[in-house]
């Protein structure tokens, strides 16, 4: 085995601007994603286990998703009664049947708030990496009735360990009811290669990346019971991108951008100012929007099991009882004027593919695929990756425009090459390259502003070093 991924890594964050010959991390090679644009270099970037070498305490907890409080009624989808085949038995035989009943969430149904399956289920994200927690039974106590034989099951995946982007799943995953209908949560799929470009050079006969159909193919790694997988998406994004810059962020700064997303690109908060497009209309098919289903059967009202002079009823109970219904009302509510209404309403959109062919379309890499007029024909060597066919809100609001826009720029080592989108002439145009032999002395100059302050540990060293 020839791979050495010690041997790559050259950036050492956020010690670069030390360096004698400073390391540029350029971004433009790779088509952007939903949420990020990947740097040309990712070899280089620092071990997510290395502390010393990144920007931000790796112990900062930057977001928590919500969860979806229909999670626990997840072992009542259709697909378990393949439990009856015999292909099934043998598959359990093989793996154990103490690990395969250890996944058993039937008991959750009933026990989500008492044996604080609700209060252990966690989404987290942090400079370097996604935590997350989903929490299993242990053979055979939790069958009878001891909550605390249940076994947390964390799972930690690092940044520099695939992950290229995030995006919320439409369809086609068996943790929605008939693969459809999210009434158990949402699902977010992690990206797991770098590949918004190329799969295939040939010029003008170039094949695309399709999303799409990748999250449909199980291409992802998928992370399920959310209560809104965009926004998780978009916070997880901005963490990832501040680790591909080596920018610093802290959990305030996380928060205006939420705040950012919130006002300009979430279509929760402006369903029609912000729709996104799918393919078949202004033609479709009416779709149920399962609201009853969501509301009454994952979602039903939980009441304390004993009385308030018991000595059971004590205020931590009481208070995961009160939250549980503050979520279920908030949840149900979202559903009723958001989910059912406008991702669900009708076939196409519960799909989710924004065309018939190209990016995010319902053929698999099409997007430039023999088409003479493709930006892919006019690239030239050096020129950063041609822009999609279509315009999308998502592609001109990655995380790296976002931090810029509500974060300022990013380190002076940083530079950002891309196609951005003309508004007089209503197509994508290259503008000309920032980096002349003025543009990188100055950078130079303050490089080396940076490292004489930096030296002098002067208080000025801290606000420049922000």
């Amino acid at each position: 085995c020839t791979s050495s991924p010690h041997s790559r890594r050259k950036y050492r964050d956020p010690a670069d601007l030390d360096e004698v010959v400073v390391p540029l991390r350029e971004f433009g090679n790779y088509r952007n994603g939903t949420t990020n644009l990947v740097p040309d270099d990712i070899d280089g970037l620092p071990s997510t286990h290395n502390y010393k070498n990144l920007a931000s305490d790796p112990d900062t907890l930057l977001y928590e998703a919500e969860i979806d409080q229909g999670h626990a009624f997840r072992c009542c989808q259709p697909w378990i009664a393949v439990v009856c085949l015999p292909y099934f038995w043998v598959w359990a035989a093989a793996r154990g049947l103490g690990q395969v009943l250890a996944g058993c969430t039937c008991d959750e149904v009933v026990c989500w708030l008492r044996k604080e399956y609700s209060t252990r289920n966690f989404f987290r994200v942090y400079p370097n990496r996604i935590e997350f927690n989903v929490p299993n039974m242990r053979i055979p106590f939790g069958f009878l009735g001891c909550g605390s034989w249940n076994a947390d099951n964390i799972i930690t995946n690092p940044f520099d360990r695939g992950a290229f982007g995030f995006r919320r799943v439409n369809s086609g995953v068996c943790s929605f009811l008939l693969c459809i209908y999210p009434v158990f949560g949402e699902t977010l799929a992690r990206q797991r290669c770098q590949c918004n470009g190329s799969l295939w050079s040939g010029g003008c006969c170039s094949w695309w990346c399709d999303e799409w159909c990748c999250d449909m193919m199980c291409c992802t790694y998928r992370y399920n019971g959310l209560a809104d997988a965009d926004e998780t998406a978009f916070a997880a994004g901005i963490a990832l991108q501040a680790y591909f810059e080596g920018r610093k962020i802290t959990r305030e700064e996380m928060n205006k951008c939420l705040d950012y997303y919130h006002d300009n690109i979430s279509e929760r908060t402006d369903p029609e100012g912000r729709k996104r497009d799918v393919c078949c209309e202004p033609f479709y098919i009416p779709l149920c929007s399962c609201l009853c289903c969501y509301e009454y059967v994952c979602h039903p009202h939980r009441n304390i099991p004993f009385d308030e002079e018991d000595p059971l009823c004590t205020p931590e109970l009481v208070e995961v009882y009160d939250k549980y219904k503050e979520l279920r009302d908030k949840q149900v509510e979202n559903y009723k004027q958001f989910t059912g209404p406008v991702r669900k309403s009708t076939c196409c959109r519960a799909l989710g593919c924004r065309r018939l062919f190209g990016r995010r379309g319902f053929f698999f890499c099409t997007e430039g695929c023999n088409d003479p007029d493709s930006s892919c024909c006019s690239k030239k060597d050096g020129d950063p990756a041609p822009p999609f066919r279509y315009k999308d809100i998502d592609d001109i609001n990655d995380a790296s425009v976002v931090l810029r826009a509500v974060l300022g720029d990013p380190p002076l080592n940083v530079t950002y090459r891309g196609w951005q989108w003309d508004e007089v002439s209503n197509e994508f145009v290259l503008p000309p390259c920032k980096e002349t032999n003025e543009s990188l002395t100055n950078r130079s100059a303050n490089i080396k502003s940076f490292r004489e302050l930096r030296s002098s540990k002067s208080p000025q060293s801290e606000s420049f070093l922000k």
